[in-house]
């Protein structure tokens, strides 16, 4: 790569930083996912009372809660808000280390990453999805170096940062030793990793196991116990009906309505070039996209899960395809920002801003929109007013995204 051409990468790579803190700092408390506030609060509730509280009233997520509780505390909800857009960046860029890009493909990681809007501005909010994928990349990047110790503790934390990335980790375990020589020095490690990584999840579980009374019951999974409730996870009824249209319109936008169809091209025509098994990264790269497309399939609710499936498929596209396809996707990914379109016209349960949408029905209505960026600008959506409510005594500075420590001269 020639110096002008580098500088230009990285003045475009530092744009898309800038435009994330921007995005970041203006959506303040007004976030686009429901659940932000509550891990704000678990965190409140220690400060307030000294007992930790899980988040959504379930296993709680107590590193993410911690950290993004912090910096809402001490600064507010715009810094929080830039600190969880940071671990998302650092992530990406760690993957692309990991997989040995070079630094020109890394550059073009971090370019077609930061292009999907939706992607890229989803991890503008306080939520603990980009501070789970941050200690996944850690732990795979220290796996790849054979560090045992380091990558226990680092897939440990990643769990308790997003109880689901379980289904990634222990596989990815597997994976990787099932790619090195068999002997008994490799098996050993292979559970003592396994092993380690465990312990690590439960010494960080302990909390929520003391809040429960060291009771199981809030792991309300109709796959392990006997519930039939609709939405176990936020979502439908587990059923074909309920699940596949969700899935396939969430895959559909998260991919952006014009690089889908490029994806779908790539797919068909391409398939045994894409799924090469010889070589562990292409291999990790797919389990990470099928097990996420899976996992995703029961809980088609926030297309935040997706996060590893999109990261995983831009590294697979880079290592498999030449410039001129990962042009051609950015290309589209901007246009995105700009101007967009609706092929359906859903209607929700409620109305009302204040309840989480839930679909009852669609049906076909193209229309052209305005794009992403230039929505997400225009937005007068104020979601923070409904989040305030539940914020108690720090409503006021919530609503204001001023540090939600209070003010010795707040007048209350």
């Amino acid at each position: 790569m020639n110096s002008l051409e580098k500088n230009k990468f990285n003045f475009i790579v530092f744009l898309f930083i800038c435009v994330g803190f921007y995005v970041s700092i203006k959506r303040g408390s007004n976030f686009s996912d429901g659940d932000a506030h509550d891990v704000i609060l678990s965190f409140l509730n220690f400060i307030d009372f000294g007992v930790y509280k899980p988040s959504r009233a379930a296993y709680g997520h107590l590193v993410p809660e911690f950290i993004i509780g912090f910096f809402a505390y001490n600064f507010g909800t715009q810094i929080s808000n830039a600190i969880c857009f940071l671990f998302f960046f650092v992530s990406i860029y760690i993957l692309g280390k990991t997989f040995n890009l070079t630094d020109k493909n890394l550059k073009l990681l971090l370019f077609l990453s930061l292009s999907n809007f939706l992607l890229f501005s989803e991890n503008t909010n306080s939520i603990d999805y980009p501070i789970a994928l941050f200690f996944l990349s850690l732990g795979i990047f220290f796996l790849k170096k054979n560090k045992i110790l380091i990558t226990s503790f680092f897939f440990g934390v990643a769990i308790v940062s997003r109880a689901n990335f379980v289904v990634f980790i222990y596989p990815i375990i597997l994976i990787y030793f099932l790619y090195k020589d068999y002997n008994k020095i490799n098996f050993i490690r292979f559970l003592a990793l396994a092993f380690l990584t465990t312990l690590i999840g439960i010494i960080f579980f302990i909390p929520t196991l003391i809040f429960y009374d060291f009771s199981l019951s809030f792991i309300n999974i109709p796959f392990f116990n006997n519930s039939t409730t609709p939405g176990w996870y936020g979502g439908p009824e587990l059923n074909i009906k309920s699940l596949l249209p969700r899935f396939i319109y969430k895959i559909y936008l998260i991919l952006g309505v014009f690089s889908s169809f490029i994806f779908f091209y790539l797919f068909v025509f391409n398939f045994k070039k894409i799924f090469n098994y010889k070589e562990f990264d292409q291999s990790l790269c797919i389990f990470v996209i099928f097990s996420n497309l899976l996992l995703f399939f029961f809980m088609p609710v926030k297309t935040l899960l997706l996060n590893p499936f999109m990261i995983f498929s831009y590294i697979l596209i880079i290592k498999t395809f030449e410039k001129k396809i990962i042009s051609i996707i950015i290309i589209l990914n901007l246009l995105q920002w700009i101007i967009s379109y609706d092929i359906l016209d859903i209607k929700y349960k409620f109305q009302d801003l204040c309840f989480a949408k839930e679909a009852i029905s669609a049906k076909l209505d193209f229309k052209i929109k305005k794009g992403s960026l230039v929505e997400f600008i225009n937005n007068d959506k104020k979601f923070a007013l409904c989040y305030s409510e539940f914020m108690g005594e720090y409503k006021k500075e919530f609503l204001n995204n001023s540090p939600l420590k209070l003010s010795k001269d707040t007048v209350r």
